[in-house]
């Protein structure tokens, strides 16, 4: 009988049954010797699992990871789960493309989402503050006209004409930043994707919506020209 595991599906958008039609083992041990008795030193156990959805028939590899030290508090083994492709539920999220955010902005924001989409939350904060702190030295506050993030926020307020709501957001993503950073804190995974979320409108309010309208009013303004030569 066809054993069956519960995933989540990226074609059927949702958890359904998959068929494991196929395992394979990989072990890796390491031994060592104490007064001629043999103990099992580190090692690392992986379970490969392929697995058939019976919605779509659509095809993922499992790779199910234990090793030295993966105990709970009660003794069991813990495991690490990943998928190829990778699942696109709620706890993943893509980046968005952005075509006139400067370079380095968008590679740290890609960073970002590489971090959020593997669970890292420390590292996801500590990136979130550095992109927001990195908007504020584009668009010219540094610490020659504002000493701390705080005051480089509320200078983005005058600078850039944004809503004191989003300055009030902005400083919510310092502070999480901040207990991430001092305090080895982990916030959770919805805190992080607002935060996320946050930034991505600041950057489109920024630099993609800016230069849109831009660009449609040059367009604008050059049709209109034709259309008045071609009157004359």
């Amino acid at each position: 009988m066809t054993e069956i595991k519960k995933i989540y599906c990226n074609t059927c958008k949702g958890e359904t049954k998959h068929d494991i039609k196929a395992t394979h083992d990989q072990a890796y041990h390491e031994e060592y010797e104490d007064h001629g008795h043999k103990f099992l030193g580190y090692y690392e156990e992986t379970e490969y699992r392929f697995l058939v959805c019976r919605g779509c028939d659509t095809a993922t590899l499992e790779e199910k990871w234990t090793g030295a030290g993966m105990y709970d508090h009660n003794g069991d083994e813990i495991y690490t789960y990943s998928y190829q492709p990778k699942r696109k539920n709620l706890g993943e999220r893509e980046a968005k493309r952005f075509h006139h955010v400067d370079k380095k902005l968008t590679e740290t924001y890609k960073e970002i989402i590489i971090a959020f989409q593997q669970g890292l939350g420390i590292v996801t904060a500590m990136g979130v503050r550095a992109l927001l702190e990195g908007i504020c030295v584009l668009e010219g506050i540094n610490d020659n006209n504002a000493w701390g993030l705080a005051k480089k926020i509320d200078h983005l307020s005058g600078a850039s004409n944004i809503p004191a709501i989003i300055i009030e957001g902005l400083n919510g993503i310092k502070f999480i930043g901040d207990d991430a950073a001092h305090r080895l804190n982990t916030p959770d995974k919805h805190s992080l994707s607002l935060s996320i979320d946050l930034l991505e409108s600041l950057m489109t309010h920024l630099y993609e919506a800016s230069l849109d309208l831009e660009h449609k009013a040059e367009l604008l303004r050059k049709t209109h020209n034709k259309q008045k030569q071609s009157d004359a």
